[in-house]
């Protein structure tokens, strides 16, 4: 019987984060130019999906060519989870899913998602069941070591993991007080690398081949890639032959980042054709992602000024083409 995560892990052990607003299809089709490896959707929510709501049903969009894919789903109440399942499965074609039990931010926890199962083990232990009873697909938990360094739970989490038939185990190396700035704990992954019978992917902190290195040596199975995937899609190739954290933004040329940006442009266009996702939302994300993509360019300030004061995608066309080109 194959192994999802083991056996993608061996041909590509990089993985690409489920980032909220981020990991959607014209994105993921951005990201398969660089990389063959798994890739998590953005959150989809699991009350969404047991209702069959129109606008998280489109979460689940996908292409032939957009695999190993794995659909992240959250949610608080462990009763939806099998028939969120469900639905998925008649919807799609799906590889693996997961649960997001690590996201901090306040919406997520509010809804009983994310960081807020930190705090509840016996209602981890219960979604896991339910999701192993409602599936037999390949499913991952991406978890935090914990809320704060008095609260760490990761050693119970991954005990009820291997107790419920999770298949992989995704570990922020922080908790859930360092939000995206404490100090990566290496340490703490290693442990978990020695002690599991799972699958471990790492998570934290990685931006290029130096401390891709790093996170290696701990053991672990996988490298989960989150903001810097988001900040520099090109991070995949650029690991794959040693390019160093530092010299990370300068590894594509300009032309070919302004090129990236504009063939984004198309795919989120052909995304909006027939589905709740408008023009004025995509063109919001475009900005991002050019003002992020020029880090360390000269002229970068100015640039970064001209793309927020503009509302008219002609003119931010304009401005990526010339400033890239």
């Amino acid at each position: 019987m194959s192994d999802f995560f083991k056996d993608n892990l061996l041909k590509n052990d990089l993985v690409a984060a489920p980032l909220a607003g981020y990991s959607h299809l014209p994105y993921r089709r951005i990201l398969r130019k660089f990389f063959n490896g798994i890739i998590y959707s953005e959150m989809i929510s699991v009350e969404g999906l047991a209702r069959r709501n129109k606008e998280t049903m489109e979460y689940l969009d996908r292409l032939p060519i957009d695999s190993p894919l794995v659909f992240q789903i959250f949610g608080g109440r462990p009763e939806n989870y099998g028939e969120a399942i469900r639905v998925a499965e008649n919807e799609c074609e799906v590889d693996a899913f997961d649960v997001n039990m690590g996201c901090p931010v306040k919406k997520v926890i509010k809804a009983g998602g994310g960081c807020s199962l930190l705090n509840d083990l016996g209602r981890i232990k219960v979604i896991t069941a339910n999701i192993r009873k409602a599936t037999e697909k390949p499913f991952s938990i991406k978890i935090r070591i914990g809320l704060d360094y008095n609260h760490l739970v990761y050693k119970e989490i991954l005990n009820i993991a291997e107790n419920e038939g999770v298949n992989a185990l995704v570990v922020h190396g922080r908790t859930k007080s360092d939000m995206f700035g404490g100090t990566v704990r290496l340490d703490i992954l290693k442990e978990i690398a020695d002690i599991a019978k799972i699958t471990i992917i790492g998570n934290g902190g990685v931006a290029g081949y130096d401390t891709y290195k790093e996170m290696k040596a701990t053991g672990v199975d996988g490298i989960m890639l989150g903001r810097s995937m988001m900040k520099a899609p090109w991070i995949f190739k650029a690991i794959e032959d040693k390019c160093s954290d530092e010299d990370l933004y300068s590894y594509l040329s300009p032309s070919e980042i302004g090129s990236l940006l504009i063939e984004l442009w198309g795919y989120m266009l052909e995304h909006t054709k027939g589905r709740g996702m408008k023009e004025t939302h995509y063109s919001h994300i475009l900005k991002k992602f050019a003002v992020w993509f020029c880090k360390g360019f000269d002229n970068a300030s100015e640039f970064r000024t001209n793309i927020y004061k503009t509302n008219s995608i002609d003119e931010l066309l304009i401005l990526i083409k010339e400033f890239y080109n």
